[in-house]
């Protein structure tokens, strides 16, 4: 009877171990639904029409930043005048980007143009970076990112110099992992330029040196770069998007990278094979997808972004409108990627 009694005890634990052992795949599989995608070779997009017109006094919208804030979104953008004047604004969070027409828009006091926000979570501050500032890059601090006016004064981020540019240093940003910030940014000249210091400095002053990155041609690398933590990658991988000059239009190539500190490889990175650009854009208001954003799965300074739900806040502006480059009517729009 004892017997028996441990042989069917056996074999119950041997009919419950096998029972298991073919459930686990089922059991794994929400979690397996949820896995990261991949980044595409080849991107596809839709594009809505433009999202906002600028209010009375400015002539266009562009150089866009946004995160995602208290479930909405949070934009900050340069603006132009009627003149010669740049300036910079921030509109009234959406919780859908189809309100953005409708959004406030209020201008900043204090100028901060082609603007990069972020959540620096180490020391729960928000860091807003911009160009012409006191130094090469300035930076302000904030508790409250949805007040344009309630920033700190001005700190520097860099206070460095490069050669060979018309303009100088230009359309910073800035991305962080575990241990070390980044800063990198382009000169209008066929470079991409990146600084770091440690994590636990930041934020502060990236100093005086930088390191070239990239070379290409001044229309290949032209600016507006843009890095990114690619969502789920395992070891991580890191999107750069940079603007470039084409025939028919701006554009912006991709770049990889396995380290922020380490060597970048194209990806998507020519005008007929773009990241984005008018050959996958699906815009037709717009031949130009040109400074803007890619829409973050979090505001912190990983700066991550989600493949499997991507989208881009692009400036364009009118099929044949021209004139003198701040007079452009740039307006913002939305690319969403088609998986």
């Amino acid at each position: 009877m004892r017997l028996t009694h441990t042989h069917t005890s056996i074999s119950a634990a041997l009919t419950s171990a096998a029972l298991l052992l073919l459930l686990l795949p089922l059991l794994a599989t929400p979690a397996a639904a949820q896995e990261a995608c991949a980044l595409p070779t080849t991107y596809k997009w839709t594009s809505t029409e433009a999202l906002a017109t600028p209010k009375a006094g400015w002539v266009s919208l562009k150089d866009f930043t946004s995160v995602p804030y208290e479930g909405k979104h949070l934009v900050y953008a340069t603006t132009h005048n009627s003149g010669a004047g740049w300036g910079s604004m921030a509109f009234a969070p959406v919780a859908n980007w189809s309100e953005l027409a409708a959004a406030g828009q209020t201008a900043m006091s204090a100028a901060a143009v082609a603007p990069t926000l972020l959540y620096f979570a180490p020391k729960d501050v928000w860091v807003l970076a911009y160009q012409w500032g006191p130094t090469a890059f300035s930076y302000r601090t904030s508790a409250d990112p949805t007040d344009p006016n309630g920033w700190s004064a001005a700190q520097p981020l860099f206070s460095g110099a490069i050669a060979g540019s018309s303009t100088g240093c230009i359309d910073q940003t800035l991305v962080g992992d575990d241990t070390t910030m980044y800063l990198f940014f382009a000169g209008d000249n066929g470079r991409i330029y990146r600084a770091s210091m440690p994590i636990g400095s930041f934020p502060g002053n990236f100093g005086t040196a930088s390191t070239v990155v990239l070379t290409d041609t001044t229309n290949n690398l032209f600016e507006a770069v843009e890095v990114y933590t690619v969502k789920g990658s395992a070891p991580p991988r890191y999107l750069m998007i940079v603007e470039a000059i084409g025939a028919n239009g701006r554009f912006f190539r991709s770049f990889t990278a396995t380290s922020l500190g380490g060597a970048w490889t194209p990806q998507a990175a020519t005008e007929s094979n773009p990241f984005a650009g008018k050959a996958n854009s699906g815009a037709t208001w717009s031949n130009d997808i040109s400074h803007g954003d890619l829409v973050r799965d979090n505001p912190d300074q990983t700066k991550t972004v989600d493949p499997c739900n991507l989208q881009l806040l692009y400036q364009g502006r009118a099929v044949g409108s021209g004139g003198e480059y701040g007079m452009l009517p740039y307006r913002p729009a939305l690319l969403t990627l088609q998986r």
